[in-house]
């Protein structure tokens, strides 16, 4: 009965300590790069699910690229059965056979996706599925001349299951990747902005190639309402600024460059304004400091308690008196309070206690 408390005790202080502290997962696995298989970790393996309703449109900004040029993918998606919590996975990706199909495996690269992320998977709340959700990614083209066909897949909860869709019965969408035209206008070495703070105007600064005359295009998502703000030509590039976030949010902005012979546009790029940045972190700190203070108490207390448990379970060994022990022993009993060998200014009490230990260090002498 022992060994079985004990086992229970370290079994039930193996479950605290293995459990994720202040960790919370409302459901799903987060944006990623992913393969449309996704190894079984989103939703469920695609032998195992059951077909989606959802309806998906797929469009471009543009009908071809060029080497290393932009492109902007929108997916719509509506129709499809939702879960308890509303939550839909969106996969971008260059194949239907689920594995070695994200848009970098062909050379793309995912400069931005519709969270402000740089993922071909992102996950989005779904709050009716008749009105659906709209989900774009910009992308840079490989470095060689290419056509890629484009797919988009869908992961959900419906009915008590997972669910599956994607774009294999429509074919797709396809971009071919060509030559860059001689004076083409261009980014050159622009790395996307896709995060920014709350209250902060965004300065956005490229360095442009071939062109005469830049804007700064942005727009509210769903919204169709493009705003355009001229770009002033300095020493490092071109510079324009986005008007302060005042809420969290997302918006979309582009480049557009022209000259003489061209005019051109940079891919759609989301901007998300987050606010928690702004968070004061030190109580989870102090909680998390409390919680691993309280697990080495708990620590402590049990390893003292198996202890003892142990001591008392074995059996008592009777010890060998010492020589001073047994002198002691004979001399306790003569032990008096007028006895000649009590030192001058003892108390009684101070002779009661510490009598016996004077008395064996002077070897019993009278």
């Amino acid at each position: 009965m022992r060994i079985l408390n004990r086992l229970l005790i370290l079994g039930v202080l193996a479950c605290l300590l293995s459990s994720p502290v202040m960790e919370a997962n409302p459901g799903g696995n987060g944006d990623g790069t992913r393969d449309f298989a996704c190894g079984g970790a989103c939703h469920g393996d695609p032998d195992i699910s059951q077909p989606s309703s959802a309806v998906i449109t797929v469009s471009t900004d543009r009908e071809s690229t060029y080497v290393d040029g932009p492109l902007t993918i929108t997916a719509e998606i509506s129709g499809m059965e939702l879960s308890d919590r509303r939550l839909v996975g969106v996969f971008l990706t260059t194949g239907t056979f689920g594995v070695d199909d994200s848009p970098d495996d062909s050379g793309w690269i995912v400069t931005s996706d519709a969270n402000g992320g740089t993922s071909n998977y992102v996950e989005m709340h779904v709050l009716d599925s008749t009105a659906g959700v709209s989900v774009s990614w910009s992308l840079t083209a490989p470095s060689v001349e290419v056509v890629t066909t484009f797919h988009i897949g869908v992961h959900h909860g419906g009915g008590g299951v997972a669910r599956l869709a994607d774009t294999s019965d429509t074919g797709g969408i396809s971009i071919s990747v060509g030559p860059i035209p001689e004076n083409f206008p261009q980014l050159s070495d622009w790395n996307p902005v896709t995060q920014r703070e709350i209250g902060v105007t965004t300065n956005l600064e490229a360095k442009i190639v071939n062109v005469t005359s830049v804007n700064l295009e942005w727009q509210i998502p769903g919204t169709n309402s493009i705003q355009s703000i001229a770009a002033e030509s300095t020493s490092n590039g071109w510079q324009a600024s986005l008007p302060a976030a005042l809420t969290e949010g997302t918006l979309e902005y582009r480049w557009r460059l022209s000259n003489q012979d061209f005019e051109t546009t940079s891919a759609w790029t989301t901007l998300s304004s987050d606010g928690s940045s702004s968070v004061d972190v030190n109580p989870a700190r102090l909680l998390m400091l409390a919680l691993a203070m309280i697990t080495a108490s708990l620590l402590i207390s049990l390893q003292r308690f198996m202890a003892n448990d142990l001591i008392s379970s074995e059996p008592k060994i009777e010890q060998l008196e010492s020589p001073k022990d047994r002198t002691f022993q004979l001399d306790s009993p003569s032990l008096t309070m007028d006895d000649p060998r009590r030192p001058v200014g003892w108390t009684d009490e101070q002779w009661t206690h510490y009598g016996p230990d004077y008395i064996s260090n002077l070897g019993g002498v009278s």
